[in-house]
């Protein structure tokens, strides 16, 4: 890269999912771009794979008066060039600057943290408007970054979508009664003995 590329501002390309690599690849072969693409360690499938930091993103750096970014939305494995308004906005080099010193840091550290909870295992909320209540820990999702678990409110249960790290394990968890029918049908109580 020369020193007139460096000073070039860095532009956001939304991918299609799983072709960000693809994209990144047409985009520095076709129109002799610089992209990025942060990649880091984490866990999918039981193991850990690198993968990208922001799964259908990716950074291309660009004059927009050398080629104009329109052409970047006809690349295989592109959606487009994020635009607020009508133009597409620019990123300075300090921000991918310090991306890649975070990317980096991230990876030196072996990767995204991997939670310590399975499926089935009860859990509290530690933060948010339903801090202290407990829920059932169901799994991982796509992105990583977030868990999926089974919270019991309001008399109803309720998926949600949480980061790991507003979890903590519950040594011993409050036991729900079982449901019991407590009529019949047709509104006559059940006589138990006692």
């Amino acid at each position: 890269m020369s020193q007139t590329d460096a000073d070039h501002p860095w532009y956001v390309i939304h991918a299609r999912p799983q072709l960000e690599l693809l994209a990144a690849a047409v985009i520095e072969t076709r129109l002799g771009l610089v992209t990025w693409l942060p990649e880091v360690a984490q866990p999918r499938r039981g193991r850990r794979q690198r993968g990208p930091l922001f799964p259908g993103y990716l950074f291309v750096q660009a004059d927009e008066f050398g080629l104009p970014l329109s052409a970047i939305n006809h690349m295989p494995g592109v959606v487009r060039v994020v635009a607020f308004g009508p133009k597409p906005q620019p990123l300075a080099p300090e921000v991918i600057a310090a991306l890649r010193a975070e990317v980096e840091a991230v990876n030196a550290r072996g990767g995204l943290p991997q939670h310590p909870f399975k499926p089935g295992e009860t859990v509290r909320l530690r933060e948010g408007p339903l801090a202290g209540m407990e829920a059932l820990f169901l799994g991982p999702t796509e992105p990583a970054a977030r868990v999926e678990i089974l919270l019991r409110f309001l008399g109803s249960q309720r998926t949600l979508f949480v980061a790991p790290d507003t979890l903590e394990s519950v040594a011993n968890p409050i036991a729900t009664r079982p449901q019991t029918r407590r009529s019949r049908g047709k509104g006559r109580p059940i006589q138990r003995d006692r």
